[in-house]
């Protein structure tokens, strides 16, 4: 029975503990956008300060550091009793805080994998219905748990782990995320998703969409292909719960400062495309105002278009222009999509022909002498897309290696120890029949 409740307690540390990984390496994959999951959740909260950015970016940090140091210490069993009861007690508060989202629903999506995984309400309620009561089976039996690492040994994989983690979210951060699970990548054909889903939306629609006629007093729903004769009355047009509730994938809704529409413009234009990204001029950085100003007079020179793209109003664009110099035209579109866009402020996106061919946040501009050889590449249709750096996983590959080397070593002592405690038992057994034989013998 105690071995029973040993091993189920270490399946449980198993799951909670690669659930905490996963979870945290996957939001710290993108942490700008975990930030701004934080700050839908506690939006009122933020109501009252005036930092909410910052305040919420730092968040975003310790929630993604947390949980897979958390994850970590626990499938590698150090500090057991201490993770077990942070596991735990972070179980209670996100079992709660997750019920009220179902309840009142503020948001669709918890953000709980970041992008890569998207769960309603539901399923995030659910999950940590499930995870609660192992967490609590890891608290029970904590001090039970089985250790990969000595007391002398645990400060290397807890040294990588920590280190890993905040080197993998800072360069996160600095650039662009090193997966994007964003609608926006590179390497996209984007005049051809939009296109395809509008013809998506029309098919849905004419499937989804219903005709309400009357006769006699009775009201009766026809679809589309099928609808009565003239003896019926034409009623209302009903459309069903889901199509209501769409909510486009690519919303590339750009307008110039008469409110024209751009984007068209922008996506059959077989040049190059160059957009500096920011949802707020006021919010963006000001370090790389060298940088940009050299992009957009050299753009020019070789004829490719170059555009701020923002949601700021005109006094906030006039402000922009005033600090920056900046010359170059001003298109405006609404903020959601400029963050789903880019996770740097500002940032550039390029297009050419209707396909994003390069995205960058501002610390990866151009240096003013490295401009014109970037632009001259844009233009080249041969020049391969470019790819992030994976650097940024280096340490955290070296703990995953430690300790999945820990865990070979571990089951390797405990076949070693079986092996020997076999041959004891089958040695001392042979021994007593030698010894009754003898004793017979005798």
């Amino acid at each position: 029975m105690i071995h029973l409740r040993h091993t189920i307690a270490e399946c449980a540390r198993l799951i909670v503990g690669l659930t905490f990984v996963a979870s945290g390496l996957l939001k710290a994959v993108d942490p700008v956008g975990t930030a701004l999951k934080i700050t839908e959740y506690l939006a009122p909260v933020f109501a009252f300060t005036g930092h909410s950015h910052s305040l919420a970016l730092a968040l975003s940090f310790v929630l993604c550091a947390g949980e897979f140091i958390l994850g970590a210490f626990l499938l590698a069993g150090s500090y057991r009793r201490v993770c077990a009861r942070f596991a735990f007690v972070f179980m209670i508060l996100m079992t709660l805080v997750t019920g009220y989202i179902l309840i009142a629903d503020p948001v669709s999506d918890c953000g709980c994998f970041g992008d890569a995984l998207h769960l309603t309400n539901l399923q995030t309620f659910l999950k940590n219905l499930v995870l609660l009561p192992l967490s609590y089976l890891v608290l029970r039996d904590a001090s039970a748990l089985r250790h990969l690492f000595s007391l002398r040994e645990r400060w290397v994989p807890t040294i990588l782990a920590l280190g890993g983690i905040i080197f993998f979210l800072v360069e996160n951060y600095r650039h662009l995320p090193l997966f994007d699970f964003r609608p926006y990548t590179v390497g996209l054909k984007l005049d051809e998703a939009i296109i395809a889903e509008e013809e998506q939306f029309q098919r849905a629609a004419l499937q989804s969409t219903s005709y309400i006629y009357e006769k006699a007093g009775e009201q009766r729903s026809f679809s589309p292909e099928a609808l009565p004769d003239s003896s019926w009355t034409f009623v209302r047009v009903q459309d069903s719960l889901a199509l209501k509730a769409f909510k486009p994938k690519y919303d590339f809704a750009p307008v110039d400062s008469l409110g024209y529409p751009m984007a068209e413009e922008l996506l059959t234009d077989p040049g190059v495309t160059l957009l500096l990204l920011a949802p707020s001029w006021d919010a963006a950085n000001q370090s790389v105002i060298d940088e940009v100003g050299e992009l957009a007079t050299q753009a020019a020179s070789l004829g490719y278009r170059f555009y701020g793209l923002t949601a700021s109003g005109a006094e906030e664009i006039a402000r922009w222009r005033y600090q920056t110099g900046a010359t170059y035209p001003m298109l405006q579109m609404d903020p959601t999509p400029i963050r789903t866009m880019i996770r740097a402020y500002p940032g550039l996106l390029v297009l050419r022909g209707g396909q994003i061919i390069d995205k960058r946040a501002y610390s990866d501009f151009p240096k003013v002498e490295e401009v014109t050889a970037y632009l001259k590449e844009l233009g080249d249709p041969k020049h391969p897309l470019p790819t992030p750096s994976y650097v940024r996983t280096y340490p955290l590959l070296l703990w995953a290696l430690v300790l999945v080397l820990a865990f070979l070593r571990f089951w390797a002592r405990k076949l070693h120890l079986t092996l020997y405690l076999k041959r004891r038992i089958h040695y001392s057994h042979i021994k007593e029949i030698d010894n009754e034989k003898e004793h017979r013998r005798r």
